[in-house]
């Protein structure tokens, strides 16, 4: 007797469009956002915003109108007119700066700026002279005497976006042509992922490069890859916009050939290998699950992607190519595993993969209390998650990055004593002990858009009651 093979559609049909959307943005690449440039949010600083002013002079204004039936008039002085009241107007505009402003308030305000931030370096080991040109200002950096190195920043010329914006970044080149140093000013990066950017050796990787050259690559930070390529990005844009327009007569040569990149090292493939083998594990029915084994495997996930890598695959992952943000090739895989398990294996990345997960889990394996119900329904907390999922991924379209920092991953497992997200995540992680994985079942949007999908792929059944959120079950 043949057996017949049976084909779930929709499964099928969801893995073909995940591959067709990954397959598309494999080619043509991330799409072009230009109108995301628009909101002030994503390009502002402290030193080009526009700013309203109000308080013009007060303008008095007296009007006279022709001679018609039916009015009363009086006597003026070139016959009869009409009085009509004076008129007070009071108004008030936005100004700008342009680059034919010159040695504008924008101007003084940047190089007194890039003055304390160089005084703060050198202290009285340096004299710094600040220079403006056109609209934009460099420094001069002596010692001893001596010209000893030049600085300029690219705040003005600044069109790379990273995680959630624009990074502003301060370069320091030696007259003989080496980038001495390159030194991070200001942005709106996810904290987190910034501050781990800044405690690595990142920066130090650009020192000595020589700007003669044309090509240097270096490493990216894994866990802050598209943090550290846009500031690759950022130091080469301002090699080629603005250190010609400032820098140019120093130089015997062309500034705007210098090229720096950062990439991965090859160790995120082992990453992904390791990432790989926790789904697998998950997904195969082969596989037998024991409590042992389940707790193990929850335990290796928090060591190994949460403090060892300190990188997830959150809500915001899915909408980067969407924004003109491209996404490297290991944060590619990962998601293309991710949205599968949720398709395939009932969304296997937040029963085992994910480390917050795990960190509730293992709080609830451990904890002295007995667990009680949800203090609001199944329902109830599924239109929350909902809800607050629509509002982040609609803000984060809108043109709002900053609502990419809604994470409590990065905090926790980089253990930012400093941050307040790092509070409110062991704030969640507690709370599990007696409301078992509060935050995956009420506030997580990542885990909303997994389980959605999930759902999809599901041929639900009138006689079941209930609809399950995908969480990690207790190991006991």
């Amino acid at each position: 007797m043949k057996q017949q093979l049976k084909i779930d559609y929709r499964k099928s049909i969801l893995t073909l469009l995940v591959f067709g959307v990954f397959g598309f943005f494999a080619y043509y690449g991330p799409l072009e956002r230009s109108d995301l440039n628009e909101h002030i949010s994503t390009i502002e600083n402290e030193f080009f915003a526009p700013k309203l002013v109000t308080d013009f002079a007060v303008k008095h204004t007296v009007q006279a109108g022709m001679i018609s039936e039916g009015r009363s008039y009086v006597l003026g002085e070139y016959g009869m007119v009409r009085p009509i009241a004076k008129k007070r107007t009071k108004e008030a505009g936005m100004l700008s700066f342009h680059s034919d402003m010159g040695e504008s308030l924008h101007n003084k305000e940047w190089a007194k700026n890039i003055a304390e931030r160089l005084k703060e370096k050198y202290e009285d080991d340096a004299e710094v002279v600040v220079k403006m040109k056109g609209d934009l200002c460099y420094a001069e950096i002596y010692q001893s005497g001596k010209l000893k190195s030049l600085y300029f920043e690219n705040m003005l010329h600044n069109t790379v976006q990273g995680f959630s914006g624009p990074i502003y970044l301060g370069m320091e080149m030696t007259l003989g042509g080496m980038l001495e140093e390159v030194s991070y000013i200001t942005s709106k990066e996810t904290e987190s992922y910034l501050r781990k950017v800044l405690r690595s050796a990142y920066l130090e990787q650009y020192h000595h490069l020589s700007t003669r050259n044309d090509d240097h690559v270096i490493d990216a930070v894994s866990g802050a890859t598209i943090t550290t390529k846009a500031m690759a990005d950022g130091v080469t844009e301002a090699f080629t916009v603005t250190a010609p327009q400032v820098l140019s007569t120093y130089y015997d040569y062309d500034l705007d050939g210098f090229q720096v990149k950062a990439e991965l090292t090859y160790w995120w493939i082992v990453h992904i290998i390791v990432i790989g083998a926790i789904f697998l594990f998950a997904m195969l029915p082969q596989i037998k699950k024991t409590k042992k084994t389940r707790l193990g495997v929850s335990i290796f996930t928090m060591a190994y992607i949460g403090f060892g890598m300190n990188s997830s695959f959150t809500y915001i992952t899915y909408l980067m190519p969407f924004m003109g943000t491209e996404v490297s090739l290991f944060l590619s895989i990962y998601a293309l595993m991710t949205l599968l398990s949720a398709i395939w294996g009932k969304n296997a990345y937040c029963s085992y993969v994910c480390p917050f997960g795990a960190a509730q889990m293992i709080s609830l394996k451990y904890s002295p209390f007995k667990s009680k119900k949800l203090f609001i329904t199944n329902k109830q907390a599924e239109y929350i998650r909902y809800a607050l999922t629509i509002v982040l991924f609609a803000g984060f379209v809108y043109g709002y990055k900053e609502f990419g920092n809604y994470e409590l991953f990065p905090d926790l497992f980089s253990t930012e004593l400093s941050s307040y997200w790092f509070y409110i995540s062991l704030a969640f992680i507690g709370i599990s002990i007696k409301y078992p994985m509060l935050w995956c079942r009420v506030a997580c949007p990542t885990g909303c858009v997994l389980d959605s999908l999930k759902d999809l792929s599901t041929v639900k059944n009138a006689k079941k009651t209930g609809k399950k959120i995908a969480i990690p079950r207790r190991v006991s």
